[in-house]
């Protein structure tokens, strides 16, 4: 909620940068020049014909009442809370990442996306395992082997043969490097890439993953299944259980079967039947299954086999025991602008997301004309041991460490600050050959310190993003203390909402309403009784004392309603039927023998509402006047010169 409201703060009070500096407002000593003002008043003013004068002076007060609250919030140092600062800094970061990614890259690998989740892919394939961070010996060892394997492949060898020969992936055994249907996002996006990328009935060639190394096999690639919906019923059998149990259940299953084709209800059997007790309270329902999803392979298969809502599967054995599926619904890919958001968002912190961001540290790179200093990064060969894996590693203080690394634009940095930032990250880690470790660590500080140096200046650089920042800026002081001064106020101060009450209670009326009481008799000769007192004015407590004298229940109050026309149907229409004048006092009974009711009916005038009868209007109304007496107190603390010969020369008379 409260950032909704931070970003309509920013919305209604933006400032872009113009050319000129003229001052068209002082609140004490601060200036608040013409420029700010024009966008935000033509950004809440889009007709061009509004750009006069009369229009922008009136607009005027309420610029001046924004700032005020934003001067009066720094004034009383809120923008040097640490809270504050750590709000600002978390915006900040999330607006500047736009800054910090090649949109045209971006842009492509969402379409990328959406053109590969139009398909669904089964693969194949082999794997050599092998650590990212490897030693050039392991490196050569593992890709040995994967080669050897491509060799064998080209002259003819049969793949699941190599596979279960060579695979390291531990579920060979089982699947025989069948991985099944795939599709986007379901495996890294390497492997992917190579997947999509490779026509039916081939296979890859050797391909590195943080896993290791790869040859995949594409199998088949159909259209999309998209989404669906099933339910099932389940019988448990587990992995120890002997044959009786598993017959038994099949047996069952065997005769559900049957007597879900001859057409009775799936839900009730379900709840009857089914041992997922989980999905069995909801008619079996388990959700939505899709491609490479959380469901084991051969029950997802058993789902996309199926064809059209409504249709019942064959009896599945699994691990879990046996399965009879119901297709409820299939949902198909979208179009791409009702998925493109979706898909930003599955992409951002991704392999994908390193491709846009080294894009713009390319492009940085050849802007600032960095210069990096290979043979003094080299130095870290000697100096850097395998403590670092260990986390204990550090560094002797009389080594001279003053020699450049990176170096661009107003920046040097030296060998110190390379073993700052190694120090910095100095922490348990795999074991890795300690030159292979120096280069990638010298790779991500040199990434790191363009892309911190390029965050650093975005305000200096891109104007428009500096005062995107004001805008938060200024949105999250207006809040915290309209919080504190209106909104929250107006709900904890008790005492204060009473009074306003008590001062303004008149402004909070019933119209004219209509209190209907329905009784429900034993009998006729009870509704007769009921009747007859009701006629003659005698009060409820009464009229129950004597007729439920013998028997407790001859007569109770069925239902009560009391409300103003056209609110409740039930209301109007005995209102329409019995001619029921809005006349305060006037009283109606009337006996319906048929369901032995009597319903009395009383117009009640128009009356004060009570406190809590109107609590939510009264609060908003005091925290409209605890904003006027506000404003009323800061223009009065505060010094305001509106200089009207700027809002003169820059309004459209």
């Amino acid at each position: 909620m409260k950032k909704l409201m931070v970003l309509f703060f920013a919305i209604c009070f933006a400032f872009p940068v113009f050319s000129q500096e003229r001052i068209l407002l002082e609140i004490d000593n601060e200036k608040i020049t013409a420029d700010e003002f024009l966008h935000i008043y033509t950004k809440n003013n889009t007709d061009a014909n509004a750009l006069n004068y009369a229009a922008m002076n009136e607009y005027m007060d309420l610029f001046v009442n924004f700032r005020l609250k934003v001067h009066e919030a720094q004034m009383l140092g809120l923008d040097t809370m640490p809270s504050f600062i750590q709000e600002l800094s978390g915006y900040r970061s999330q607006l500047a990442q736009p800054y910090l990614t090649d949109k045209k890259v971006e842009e492509e690998l969402v379409l990328e996306a959406y053109e590969r989740m139009k398909f669904d892919v089964n693969v194949s394939h082999i794997l050599i395992k092998l650590d990212e961070n490897a030693s050039p010996e392991d490196t050569l060892k593992a890709w040995n082997k994967i080669n050897e394997v491509y060799k064998k492949l080209q002259k003819g060898g049969d793949f699941v043969k190599l596979a279960k020969e060579y695979s390291q992936d531990e579920s060979v055994v089982m699947n025989d490097g069948n991985l099944g249907w795939r599709t986007v996002f379901g495996l890294v996006y390497e492997f992917e890439t190579e997947m999509y990328n490779t026509p039916v009935g081939q296979y890859s060639k050797p391909f590195r993953t943080r896993f290791g190394y790869h040859i995949l096999k594409v199998n088949d690639k159909r259209p999309s299944k998209g989404k669906y919906k099933v339910a099932h019923i389940m019988k448990l059998v587990p992995k120890d259980a002997g044959n009786n149990l598993d017959v038994t259940a099949k047996e069952t299953m065997e005769e559900l079967h049957v007597r879900l084709l001859a057409g009775e209800d799936f839900e009730a059997l379900a709840d009857e039947y089914s041992e997922d007790r989980r999905s069995a309270e909801n008619g079996g329902q388990i959700g939505w299954v899709t491609v490479g999803g959380k469901m084991i392979k051969e029950f997802e298969d058993a789902v996309f086999a199926l064809d059209n809502p409504g249709d019942i599967s064959p009896i599945l054995k699994t691990s879990y025991g046996y399965h009879i599926i119901k297709l409820l619904e299939i949902e198909p890919i979208k179009s791409f602008d009702e998925l493109k958001s979706e898909i930003k968002s599955k992409i951002s912190n991704t392999a994908r997301t390193s491709k846009s961001r080294e894009s713009v540290i390319q492009t940085l790179i050849k802007e600032y004309d960095v210069k990096t200093y290979e043979k003094n990064a080299a130095y870290f060969y000697k100096i850097v041991t395998d403590s670092i894996f260990a986390g204990s590693w550090s560094i002797d203080e009389n080594i001279d460490l003053s020699k450049p690394l990176l170096s661009f634009n107003d920046r040097l940095y030296t060998q110190k600050d390379f073993a700052d930032y190694l120090m910095k990250f100095n922490r348990k880690q795999t074991p890795q050959n300690v030159i292979i470790f120096v280069d990638n660590s010298y790779k991500s500080f040199i990434n790191k310190m363009i892309i911190m140096y390029e965050e650093e200046i975005l305000e200096d650089k891109y104007p428009a993003f500096k005062y995107l920042i004001k805008e938060y800026h200024d949105g999250i002081l207006l809040f915290e203390l309209t919080d504190k001064t209106v909104w929250s106020k107006a709900i904890t101060d008790t005492v204060g909402l009473n009074n306003f009450y008590e001062n303004n209670k008149n402004n909070y009326m019933w119209s004219t309403r209509y209190e209907v009481k329905t009784y429900k008799c034993k009998d006729a000769k009870v509704c007769s009784s009921v009747n007859k007192s009701f006629m003659k004015n005698v009060p409820q407590e009464k009229v129950f004392a004597k007729i439920n004298k013998k028997d407790s229940v001859a007569v109770v109050l069925d239902q009560t309603e009391l409300c103003e026309k056209g609110v409740k149907p039930m209301v109007d229409k005995l209102i329409k039927e019995h001619n029921i004048p809005e006349t305060a006092g006037y009283k109606k009974v009337i006996t319906n023998t048929d369901k032995n009711t009597v319903t009395v009916i009383n117009v009640r005038g128009p009356e004060v509402k009570s406190l809590n009868e109107a609590k939510g209007i009264i609060t908003a109304d005091y925290q409209n006047f605890l904003e006027k007496e506000w404003l009323k107190e800061l223009h009065s603390k505060y010094k305001v010169v509106v200089h009207d010969d700027v809002l003169r020369s820059i309004s459209k008379n």
